[in-house]
């Protein structure tokens, strides 16, 4: 069925909201104020690298709307236009 070819597609985008609201609430509510100098430090390390993941995988979408447009490029191309 093309419900279950899209599935990932649909999927994907949600999974995507929910972590960075999950990200968000936890960076908010965390209280530093006890935090020594060494895991403030550690802290913003994983806050950041965790902020780039999320700029990284919000690309994912276009990476997948991509491929599906060469899919089909190709598979015109390669089977005379009998897609």
């Amino acid at each position: 069925m093309v419900v279950e070819r899209l599935l990932p597609a649909l999927v994907v985008p949600l999974l995507l909201i929910i972590m960075v609201a999950i990200y968000t609430q936890f960076e908010t509510n965390v209280d530093r104020g006890d935090f020594s100098a060494d895991a403030n430090t550690s802290f913003t390390k994983v806050n950041t690298g965790t902020y780039n993941g999320f700029k990284l995988a919000s690309l994912l979408p276009y990476v997948i709307i991509a491929m599906a447009i060469l899919a089909l490029v190709i598979g015109a191309l390669s089977f005379g236009g009998r897609v």
